[in-house]
Order: structure tokens, then C-alpha cells, then sequence
């Protein structure tokens, strides 16, 4: 058997899963958003684009969650990157107490989205919660705030948990970043007479192009499809005013036995996430090859 045909042999089951599990349902997935299937039993009967011309426009809660994810997107991200990169910078910095922050930083790695959205729910609990009980210790009673049961501040809770989670990763991407950088290139600038201000801002941080663009891919496939923090901090509320396309199908197709209906929620989904997602992975390629 020649060594072609065993690797071929050996990738195969995998092959198998991903088309049957990724592709195949995908294509399932696709097929059902063409039905007005509802009862479990039946299949539903094919409605063709009607899903999709409920969906943008007439369907208001699908417009709210549309953009509420889009907002939840630019936040976490707009936060994300620049904390990590931040961060990291102050790793490189050889600091007292380097190791401490470390472990620091890269804790909420370690924890499950579930148990980050009860730590956080407690903590912005606008009656128990440790946030209004820190501001009423130290005396500033009027800073306290109604927190995730407010329509105007929930989403801003759920953003600064996601960024909480997800900083700690930012920061390990740009940390291998810089510490990759030749130790003869930034020996080159302290020559010249740069200050460490200096090396960072015109050597180091602008060679992290290619961290940037990891990092920005990840963040961005993972504030596209978020759930568990969501569902469990506020579970869309209060009102829709944290509803984000994930939920806004899970209640539609689950909890309201609209299959179809969410199926294709599913679909609008995924062809954003292709849209975005594509044009990074082509530009960290072309990155790569420069």
C-alpha cells in the first residue's frame, strides 16, 4: 500500500465528519429555510424566499438583534484588541511581578462561558450585586446603577464580560508577537538613539500586522455567533434590547416551533460571517507571503 493511500486512509473518517456534520448540514440547514416547517412530525411545505422577505422586511425583533449583534461586534472588539495589545506591551516590559500578571491575565481563558455569565450576573445584580455594593461602601450611593436590568446598559454589561473573557487571549497573541520580533532589529533602533516610547510605537506595534489580523478573526467569529453569555446574563432582555441574531433564533426556532423560520435566521448568520470572515483570511495570507 503506497504511503499516499495511507494517509488518504487515515484523514479520511475526519473527511467523512466534517462533510456530513459541516457541509451536509449546512445544506440542510439551508434546504429547511426554504419551508414553513413548525411541527416535528412534518417537514413543512416550501415556501420558497418568503423566510427571508419576513425576515428584512417586516420583522422588527429580527432588525433589533441584527443590530444589537453588530453593536455587541464593534465594542468587544473595538475594546479587545486594543487591551490585549496593551497588555502585552506591559508583559514585554519585564515589570515586577511579571509572572503574577501573567496568570492574571490569562485566567478567564480557564473559565467556562457559564461560569463567567453567573460571575458576572451576580456582580451587575442591581440589588446583591458587588459593582452598586463597592459604590455604596465607599460612599457613592448615586453611581449605583440598574446595570443588566436596564434596557440601555444590559448590552454594555454583556460587551464588558465578553472583553473580560476574551482579553486574556488577545494579550497571549501579541505577547508571542513581540516576543517574536529579532532582538537585532530593536538593538538596531536603541542605536539609533530610539527611546523605548519610540521602539515600540515605529518598530514593534507596527510589525504586529499579522497578530492583528489572527486576532480579529477569532474576535470576530466569536462575537458573531455568542450565545451562552447572553442567554444566561439577560436571555435577550429586557424587552429585545439585548437580543443578537443567536438568540433570536434559538427562541424562534425552539421556543416558538418556527423551524423554518429560525433555520433561515441560521442561514442570514452564517453568509455575514462568511462576508466578514473571508477577506481576513485572504489578507492574512497575503500577509503572510509579504
Amino acid at each position: 500500500m503506497s504511503k499516499r493511500v495511507q494517509i488518504l486512509l487515515f484523514i479520511l473518517p475526519g473527511l467523512i465528519l466534517v462533510g456530513l456534520f459541516v457541509y451536509g448540514f449546512t445544506a440542510w440547514t439551508f434546504q429547511v429555510s426554504l419551508t414553513n416547517w413548525r411541527d416535528v412530525g412534518s417537514a413543512g411545505d416550501f415556501v420558497g424566499l418568503d423566510n427571508y422577505i419576513r425576515l428584512f422586511s417586516k420583522d422588527r425583533v429580527f432588525k433589533t438583534s441584527l443590530v444589537n449583534t453588530l453593536k455587541l461586534t464593534l465594542v468587544f472588539i473595538g475594546v479587545t484588541i486594543p487591551l490585549g495589545l496593551f497588555l502585552a506591551v506591559l508583559l514585554d516590559l519585564n515589570l515586577k511581578g511579571k509572572q503574577l500578571f501573567r496568570l492574571i491575565f490569562l485566567l478567564p481563558l480557564s473559565f467556562s462561558f457559564v461560569a463567567s455569565a453567573s460571575m458576572w450576573t451576580w456582580m451587575f445584580s442591581p440589588e446583591i450585586g458587588s459593582v452598586n455594593a463597592l459604590l455604596r461602601a465607599i460612599g457613592l450611593d448615586s453611581l449605583t446603577q440598574p446595570w443588566i436590568t436596564s434596557d440601555k446598559q444590559a448590552l454594555i454589561c454583556i460587551a464588558i464580560a465578553y472583553v473580560w473573557q476574551f482579553s486574556g487571549f488577545s494579550t497571549l497573541v501579541y505577547y508571542a508577537g513581540i516576543s517574536g520580533v529579532a532582538p537585532e532589529i530593536t538593538e538596531a533602533a536603541k542605536i539609533d538613539g530610539a527611546s523605548t516610547f519610540q521602539r515600540y510605537m515605529k518598530v514593534i506595534i507596527p510589525m504586529q500586522r499579522p497578530a492583528t489580523l489572527t486576532v480579529l478573526m477569532i474576535l470576530l467569529m466569536y462575537s458573531l455567533r455568542v450565545f451562552d453569555l447572553v442567554w444566561l446574563m439577560t436571555g435577550g432582555g429586557p424587552g429585545s434590547s439585548t437580543e443578537i441574531l443567536s438568540t433570536f433564533m434559538f427562541r424562534t426556532a425552539f421556543n416558538r416551533n418556527r423551524f423554518g423560520y429560525g433555520a433561515a435566521v441560521g442561514v442570514v448568520m452564517f453568509a455575514i460571517s462568511i462576508l466578514i470572515v473571508i477577506p481576513f483570511f485572504a489578507r492574512l495570507r497575503r500577509s503572510e507571503y509579504e
